[in-house]
């Protein structure tokens, strides 16, 4: 997830107007579909400041047409309407998304071109924030939508599906896997803080990641003491993943999976889940480091 600077975060969310980069030497003005708010100077605090601008944001949006609006110039509302979104208390987020999914909900088509705004600045390789809250009341709203045609449906209920099953809070998915001795081993969440690393042990950065992992004597001795479990997984069939994985430490568990990208939200790679020893899902998608000192912090 990318941070914002917040000289940056005022200056976006002050902006009248907008542009999109198309390359280096093509710049493409988009007219703004309406009029971005700016927060009132006497809120003295950047959260305060955000949730002013959450809370009254779509107010000049026109819901009443039928009609479909342009779909870059929605793209780039939703783009500025995600920098405060990611400063804002999360009932103010959520409760701000509701009000604009009631507001769009009987217009099917605006529905979809929001999903795709929501799905392509909180959700998607592109995003500057992930937000899987607010994109999770999205996706519930236009897979329960009627009117929506079922092959327009489609993408979005596997994504509705994916994340509902892990949403930090929630009981970490069970799933298969090969071991590396060949046998078909499962994982189910157990009373150890467990740290999963889906990857691909033929990255040049992973090898590089391991190394310091294993030199890394706290959590080594966590391992040894079986406080911590350590699953490294290789989310979908690759030939030759056994070569690749023989020098890794036998304390770990490894093996390789089928599809599990169906299962566990897996938008990076590596992507490392931190479960806890009550097998709910603490941490997901964070940086390997972040995962290890809060596993060591809970194993005091």
């Amino acid at each position: 997830m990318k941070t914002i600077n917040k000289f940056v975060l005022f200056t976006i969310i002050s902006i009248s107007s907008a542009f999109f980069t198309m390359n280096a030497q093509e710049v493409i003005e988009i007219e703004p579909l309406f009029e971005y708010p700016t927060a009132p100077q006497e809120l003295p605090t950047l959260e305060e400041k955000s949730d002013y601008l959450v809370e009254h944001f779509w107010d000049q949006m026109d819901f009443k047409s039928k009609s479909t609006v342009d779909q870059n110039a929605l793209n780039d509302a939703f783009r500025v309407f995600s920098v405060p979104l990611r400063w804002s208390a999360k009932d103010k987020a959520v409760a701000a998304t509701d009000k604009l999914i009631q507001s769009i909900s009987k217009n099917p088509v605006l529905l979809l071109q929001f999903t795709k705004a929501a799905e392509e600045n909180i959700y998607g390789p592109r995003a500057e924030v992930w937000v899987d809250e607010v994109y999770l009341k999205f996706l519930t709203a236009l897979v329960k939508n009627k009117k929506v045609p079922a092959a327009r449906k489609k993408k979005y209920e596997d994504q509705l599906k994916v994340l509902s099953n892990t949403t930090i809070g929630s009981k970490a998915p069970e799933f298969s896997f090969e071991n590396v001795n060949g046998d078909k081993a499962n994982y189910f969440p157990m009373a150890t803080s467990t740290i999963i690393i889906f990857g691909n042990p033929k990255d040049t950065d992973w090898r590089i990641t391991r190394l310091r992992m294993e030199s890394n004597a706290a959590l080594t001795d966590a391992v040894a003491k079986g406080k911590v479990n350590i699953l490294f997984i290789v989310p979908d069939k690759m030939d030759g993943w056994k070569n690749e994985v023989v020098n890794y430490s036998s304390k770990w568990t490894v093996g390789c999976g089928e599809d599990l990208k169906k299962i566990y939200d897996l938008r990076t790679m590596p992507s490392v889940y931190l479960i806890s020893n009550e097998g709910n899902i603490l941490l997901k998608n964070t940086p390997l480091e972040t995962a290890i000192s809060k596993v060591l912090e809970l194993t005091k």
